[in-house]
């Protein structure tokens, strides 16, 4: 008979293999975070970013224009009692001039927008309800935090400002 001889592995054959699994471990997890980077929300809020930086200064003079105006203003958010909807309420924003004087006669566009989530942004419709007071009716789809981008303008004075709530 034959006798087959078999050579004994050294010790410690197996540590390179130590290595080679943790290597695949971090290109696993460095995979996984970067589909979940690539698929999910970009965080660009901006459209048309680069033009925009590019403008930096005519936001500075429009932004010192508004300033040299002294409006001041003031914001809330009231739930609407009545309503089952607690998301359901009503912005209000008081405007009054360096003097302190209501301002009426104001033209007003306002976005409320998501900042984490596309698709959910609502264009507000404000009515004036007296003493320099403006209204407007909502019922955001979802609770947490809201931002209200408002420009207001009369004439050839505008004025822009951004308000954040959270809505329960």
């Amino acid at each position: 008979m034959i006798a087959m001889n078999k050579a004994k592995r050294a010790d410690g054959w197996w540590y390179p293999w130590i290595f080679v699994a943790g290597f695949m471990v971090v290109f696993a997890v460095n995979g996984t975070m970067a589909y979940i980077a690539v698929s999910s929300w970009t965080g660009l809020e901006t459209k048309d970013y680069f033009n925009q930086g590019t403008r930096f200064n005519d936001v500075l003079a429009q932004r010192a224009e508004q300033d040299a105006l002294g409006w001041k203003v003031t914001f809330h958010y009231e739930h609407t009692p009545h309503d089952a909807n607690p998301r359901a309420g009503l912005f209000h924003i008081r405007f009054t001039d360096k003097n302190g004087q209501p301002i009426s006669g104001l033209y007003l566009s306002a976005m409320a927008k998501r900042p984490t989530q596309e698709g959910y942004d609502q264009d507000l419709i404000f009515t004036y309800r007296g003493d320099g007071t403006y209204s407007a009716n909502t019922t955001l789809p979802l609770p947490g935090l809201w931002e209200l981008r408002y420009t207001a303008k009369r004439g050839e004075e505008i004025f822009k400002m951004r308000s954040r709530i959270q809505v329960p």
